[in-house]
């Protein structure tokens, strides 16, 4: 078992596939940064722990004059990583051997496989690897859809679409789903502009009112956008709630005193207000993050896969409960909810699927996750 560390995800699993094989396990990945102030980036970096099995893969076999070029990419520090980066050239041969050993290994897995094998099959797995979920997952899933099928030949594409729902949603066992959204005072939600942080808002709190009973009211510290503001009193005034707009963390020590009579609190954000890091640090010293607030991260599915893991480091400091994803009605994809969610170990809480208030609001589950990733492989 070792560490490595890099400047980004890509150049941590070289390093690893480069010492350890293709046979080597991520035990644990995680993004390592070192903050100036609470939420505020100065440095990020990568941290994988990987692992291979005690007998190690066999070397693999090149001409001679390769072999120095080889060895000299071995050389090269997990750790110190960052400092240097591999040259183009190392860059080229380096991904041409991986392109090599993973051509030679589909040969062989194909060699290996019965010739029998349903063309459904190989459609399946070629679906699931244009998806969100991880090739490890890919290969894992589809080793195990062999061996049901061995065992039973006369399985059809449906029968393994089924299979394929049930082993998702047992991926998902260990991670929280189905969770009182209004158990704390506060709700808060976060997240970069456009993905509809004040429509989901106004969705989550009418579903308090309307479904719940709870007595609810708003706070705002979304001050740089006047159309913010004016949407959230148009909500709050349909709903008969109290709004308090905040500009400092003294406005919200006040905001918390004036709506102290009531059940749930929902806070609405700009994003740069919880990247910065001195407003959030003074903002703590009024309110209890883990205690008395619950914060949804909301990202939309439009969205590329990438773009969302960079969101999600960036509001991790702020302390993520859960995800609450958007403009579901706007893509045929949502494997991007379970590949976060296995990622950063974190359920989702609510999807959207459209603009109505409440209605679009669907609170989100285990089965619900298995049943839109398989719905999308029919696609």
């Amino acid at each position: 078992m070792k560490k490595y560390k890099a400047e980004n995800m890509q150049e941590a699993m070289q390093l690893v596939r480069l010492e350890l094989g293709d046979q080597a396990v991520i035990l644990n990945s995680k993004a390592v940064k070192k903050y100036k102030f609470f939420g505020l980036i100065s440095k990020k970096s990568v941290e994988v722990i990987a692992a291979v099995d005690e007998e190690p893969p066999q070397p693999l076999k090149t001409k001679k004059n390769n072999e120095s070029t080889i060895a000299t990419m071995k050389q090269i520090d997990p750790v110190g990583v960052q400092k240097t980066s591999p040259n183009l050239e190392q860059d080229r041969l380096l991904e041409s051997i991986l392109d090599m050993k993973k051509m030679m290994k589909s040969i062989t897995k194909k060699n290996n496989l019965d010739p029998s094998l349903p063309d459904f099959f190989h459609e399946i797995e070629e679906k699931l690897s244009k998806t969100d979920v991880g090739e490890a997952f890919v290969e894992d899933i589809m080793e195990s859809l062999y061996h049901d099928w061995q065992k039973n030949k006369t399985l059809d594409e449906m029968a393994l679409l089924n299979l394929v729902e049930q082993k998702v949603f047992l991926s998902l066992e260990e991670i929280p789903f189905e969770e009182n959204p209004y158990k704390k005072k506060f709700v808060c939600v976060v997240g970069p502009t456009g993905v509809g942080k004040t429509t989901t808002l106004a969705k989550l709190a009418a579903n308090a009112t309307l479904k719940h009973g709870k007595k609810i009211g708003f706070i705002t510290t979304d001050t740089y956008r006047i159309a913010a503001i004016e949407q959230l009193k148009i909500y709050a005034n349909i709903l008969e709630a109290p709004v308090e707009v905040c500009y400092s963390a003294e406005d919200f020590k006040v905001a918390k005193t004036n709506l102290a009579h009531l059940d749930v609190v929902f806070i609405d954000t700009a994003g740069r207000n919880f990247l910065n890091g001195e407003f959030v640090n003074e903002l703590r010293d009024v309110l209890d993050f883990q205690s008395e607030m619950t914060t949804y991260l909301v990202l939309a599915l439009t969205s590329k896969f990438e773009d969302m893991k960079k969101i999600t480091d960036q509001f991790w400091s702020v302390g993520i409960h859960q995800f609450v994803f958007t403009k579901k009605d706007e893509t045929t994809s949502s494997s991007a909810m379970y590949g976060l969610s296995k990622l950063y170990k974190k359920g989702t809480a609510f999807v959207t699927d459209g603009q109505n208030v409440p209605e679009d609001l669907i609170p989100f589950t285990r089965e619900l996750l298995a049943k839109s990733l398989t719905e999308e492989l029919q696609k």
